[in-house]
């Protein structure tokens, strides 16, 4: 069997067992996640586990940062919104449409998992720094988006780009706090806010 083969093999059974960890997170927690189970789960032997892992804690660890990365799937790269957009009036919009697109139902499950993963990062440095390289990717392309707009005179040059995503981002998150408290906060209103704060941030 070729070394291709093999890599491509490895990295098949890693995913799988990822995929599976993420499972057993999503449906009991961390304390949920079992060598043994998932050994079981996927017709391994628990050795291949510990090839790709060196521990539970470090595949804990790697479940943690995967499912937070793919929870941060947006629809349209900033990069492509650059392209597509023209005016002032055309980047605010598809900024207010990624959100929208960010705040809807089905979309509340990846918040609430960012959420999880920020809350085990505070007590993990070591899982907390690999969730800081991802927001620094993800959150650096929006800031990135931002520098263009400010060079176009879109956005005030006094707005620091990095520390404006960061904020867009704690508008994502923080709908989980409403969210939380079924029924009682108005979100269609709290969204309408968000929208309100943001086109006037941006568009000012």
């Amino acid at each position: 069997m070729s070394y291709s083969r093999n890599v491509a093999i490895g990295e098949d059974t890693r995913s799988r067992i990822l995929d599976a960890a993420i499972e057993m997170m999503d449906a009991g927690g961390e304390a949920s996640i079992r060598v043994a189970a998932i050994a079981k789960k996927l017709d391994i032997a628990e050795p291949s586990i510990y090839h790709h892992f060196t521990n539970r804690s470090a595949l804990v660890e790697a479940a943690y940062v995967e499912w937070y990365w793919r929870c941060l799937k947006i629809q349209v790269p900033m990069e492509t919104v650059m392209a597509l957009v023209d005016t002032r009036e055309e980047y605010v919009r598809a900024i207010v449409k990624s959100l929208t697109w960010s705040y809807q139902k089905d979309r509340h499950a990846a918040r609430a998992v960012r959420i999880s993963v920020l809350g085990a990062a505070q007590r993990n440095p070591q899982l907390a720094s690999a969730i800081n390289d991802i927001n620094r990717k993800f959150l650096g392309s929006l800031a990135d988006s931002m520098k263009q707009a400010q060079d176009r005179k879109w956005i005030r040059a006094d707005r620091d780009p990095l520390a404006t995503a960061y904020w867009l981002h704690g508008q994502i998150l923080g709908r989980v706090v409403a969210e939380m408290d079924d029924g009682v906060v108005d979100l269609e209103h709290w969204d309408a806010l968000s929208f309100e704060m943001v086109s006037t941030i941006l568009g000012s």
